[in-house]
């Protein structure tokens, strides 16, 4: 009796305990959809992707330095220091920043439309690949704010007192906005702008380039290699790191993912998001870092799918715009619960998610941005199954690859929230108790290190002088207010400024070469930065009695005639301080631009049209093996498709040829370029040698004349008495004597007479 009793006792307490736990499931889950939105994360992060002797890291909102490390994502806010004899590499968009030695660095703004980059001293080389038509870049140095408004290289060099910038402009054009002025920088020119409240802009030719640019243009040919490869063909431009998969994978087709990449050097016990360690990186959150020098791409962007007993990563789709996510996992555990209720012993453990698999953020988001970051990176057709599991309706959601034999990866608490790296400190959890699993990331609080990195990442940190670090710049849009005291304080702010919305992007990439005329600032600005400028502003500050300090944008060009608005940024008249640009050259360049803009335009097309035709074969092929078919009809298909092959094999040829033919006029190009600067470097040190050899010589000689002209003719040196000619004697008008006649002209004269 006793035993029935407590056997009842017992189940009773179960049913108790299970319906407490599914009621707050439910509760927390139902609180979680009323709860409030924060604010949507950017579509973007900047990579850190090279790193070569001390560089050392700030991340936003900390007061602590630690050691840079690659594939770490940066963002609004995060400040870089390379020391001396060190060097960085920077992908955010469709830029690539190189740091050379010395050199302080920082964010003011990341997000979908701008990237706006602060430079306190040393040197920096930026190429862009493409500009949509709404993406803003801004440099901004202590003495002015260079937009840059073309794809093109450029370099900054800013000196270490902070009054001195040099822009130069190998390809493409800037707008350099410093005091009262606003000066147009066009390729193949120098422009160096000297002082602080007033810059003063001097121009001259490129030079010749130093071992920073070498470097430089050794990875920017890295760089297009990489877009004619054919990673290029599966993968967005606008993914982040695709350019390392093509050297450390291989590409295959299967039937159910389509093109899939699956790496060549890993280990044998490799799985997804295992060689490396979680850091807290606002405002996304965790995020995972790998190790691997290819390890970006693969893990903030697709999924990952297990094939033939091997990992495979599928990208998302081509032709939609890639949104950058922190770690694409699900985690074991319950929805709204934290993970060491399932794991036990306060564990953390993840797997990869597969295709077609939902990701759900750490934080409320909208359901525009939970939409973008999941369509973006896998192909989901019923998106209203995205809002059910974002909303955690769906009870029965099975994920493929968390029953993988090593897909699942855990670790303690202290391993996870410490950032150390996993490989070699995971711990064995029984499968029955990871048989629970979600899409929502564990709430778990981050500590010191899950921002700054573990403890052996803050010894011996370089650390850059305070000067550098607290330095102000002169900035042309307003960044965010984490970065805002880094900005000079001018005017009154803009209320009238918008911010852009992100659904409004373009998804087709064929305007990404076309820049639009940019609004010029004006004297509205906040506390502190400069605003944007309204164009229809009717008065100037001075016409208004305002009164106008270091504001790099309120003085208007008093020679454009016509409104801004309504002229071409290329039609505007040269400055007085800016040397004359050849027209015929610079229209060379104008065309040319416009071919380079129509050819890449024809290439995406036609990548666009093989897209579709591969996806319409992969569409065919299963109902055409399901259909039983007639001899003649099976051969006229198999003709047709050797046909397609070989016309697609034949037009990859061709593309290959002209992009490989394209690339070795480019690399002629910029040969003949450096040649001819180190010839015009050479022609212009000779000059100055003679010219110096010369005015040597002349003073040579008036001192030997001073000191000759001092002595005395006597002590004078005897070759100069030798030499000098002697004075003339002014001719004398005296009577010349008349001659006597002798004794035979007197008797010639006495006969004449007779």
């Amino acid at each position: 009796m006793m035993n029935t009793m407590s056997l009842i006792s017992f189940r009773g307490a179960s049913r108790a305990i299970a319906t407490f736990s599914l009621c707050l499931v439910f509760g927390l889950a139902r609180g979680q959809e009323n709860a409030p939105l924060d604010a949507d994360p950017p579509d973007r992060a900047a990579r850190l992707s090279f790193v070569q002797g001390d560089v050392s890291l700030q991340p936003a909102g900390e007061d602590e330095w630690a050691d840079a490390i690659v594939n770490r994502p940066l963002t609004t806010g995060d400040k870089l220091w390379t020391d001396q004899g060190a060097r960085a590499e920077i992908y955010v968009g469709q830029a690539a920043v190189r740091l050379g030695s010395d050199t302080g660095f920082s964010f003011l703004n990341v997000d979908d439309d701008t990237i706006q980059m602060r430079v306190t001293a040393g040197v920096i080389n930026v190429h862009v690949r493409a500009l949509d038509s709404n993406d803003q870049i801004e440099i901004d140095t202590p003495n002015l704010a260079l937009s840059l408004l073309r794809p093109g290289d450029y370099r900054v060099e800013v000196n270490d007192a902070g009054d001195t910038t040099v822009v130069k402009v190998s390809e493409g054009e800037a707008e350099a906005s410093g005091g009262s002025q606003n000066v147009i920088v066009h390729a193949q020119q120098a422009a160096t702008f000297t002082g602080d409240e007033q810059p003063a802009a001097q121009f001259a030719s490129l030079g010749a380039p130093d071992e920073f640019d070498s470097w430089s243009l050794e990875r920017e040919r890295r760089d297009d290699q990489a877009a004619s490869s054919r990673t290029a063909q599966y993968v967005a431009p606008d993914v982040t790191g695709y350019q390392d998969l093509d050297d450390n994978g291989t590409w295959s087709s299967d039937d159910e993912y389509g093109y899939v990449w699956t790496p060549t050097r890993v280990a044998v016990d490799w799985s997804p998001y295992r060689d490396g360690r979680w850091v807290w990186v606002a405002p996304w959150g965790w995020t995972w870092i790998d190790d691997a020098p290819w390890g970006y791409a693969p893990f903030h962007y697709g999924r990952w799918a297990h094939v033939r007993n091997r990992w495979c990563w599928v990208p998302g789709p081509r032709h939609v715009r890639a949104v950058y996510a922190p770690a694409l996992v699900g985690w074991v555990g319950s929805p709204g619960v934290s993970v060491s209720v399932s794991v036990g012993g306060g564990g953390v453990g993840w797997f990869p998610l597969g295709p077609r698999e939902v990701y759900v953020p750490a934080r409320r988001y909208s359901h525009r941005y939970v939409e973008r970051v999941n369509v973006s990176n896998t192909v989901i057709v019923n998106r209203t199954y995205i809002t059910n599991v974002y909303n955690n309706r769906e009870r029965n959601v099975t994920y493929r690859n968390r029953a993988v034999p090593g897909a699942v990866t855990t670790v303690s608490r202290t391993t996870f929230t410490s950032a150390q790296r996993v490989r070699g400190r995971q711990i064995r959890v029984d499968e029955r108790e990871i048989s629970r699993t979600t899409a929502v990331a564990p709430r778990i609080e981050p500590v010191r290190e899950s921002r700054l990195g573990a403890g052996e990442a803050r010894r011996n940190v370089r650390v850059p002088p305070q000067t550098v670090v607290n330095r102000q710049v002169i900035v042309k849009r307003s960044p965010p207010p984490s970065a805002a005291h880094f900005a000079r304080n001018v005017g009154k702010p803009d209320t009238k400024r918008e911010q852009p919305d992100r659904q409004s992007r373009p998804q087709d990439r064929a305007d990404r070469n076309e820049v639009p005329n940019r609004a010029r600032p004006n004297a509205g600005g906040d506390a502190t930065a400069r605003p944007e400028v309204d164009r229809n502003a009717a008065q100037t500050p001075e016409r208004r009695g305002e009164r106008v300090e270091r504001n790099a944008n309120t003085v208007p060009n008093s020679r454009d005639v016509r409104p801004p608005q309504d002229r071409p940024r290329m039609d505007r008249p040269a400055r007085a301080d800016q040397p004359q640009v050849d027209e015929a050259a610079r229209r060379a360049q104008q065309s040319q631009q416009q071919e380079d803009r129509l050819q890449q335009q024809r290439q995406q097309q036609e990548r666009r049209q093989a897209e579709v035709q591969q996806r319409g074969q992969r569409e065919q092929e299963p109902r055409q093996q399901a259909e039983p078919q007639q001899p003649e009809q099976r051969e006229q298909q198999q003709r047709q498709q050797a046909e397609q092959q070989q016309r697609g094999q034949r037009e990859q040829q061709q593309r290959q040829q002209a992009e490989q033919q394209q690339r070795g006029q480019r690399e002629q190009q910029q040969q003949r370029q450096l040649q001819e600067r180190e010839r015009a470097a050479g022609q212009q040190r000779d000059q100055e040698q003679q010219r110096a050899a010369a005015q040597q010589a002349q003073q040579r000689e008036r001192v030997a004349e001073r000191q000759n002209a001092e002595r005395p003719p006597a002590e004078r040196p005897q070759t100069e008495r030798q030499n000098r000619p002697e004075p003339q004697k002014p001719a004398e008008n005296k009577p010349q004597p008349q001659k006597q006649p002798d004794r035979k002209d007197r008797r010639q004269q006495d006969d004449q007479r007779n």
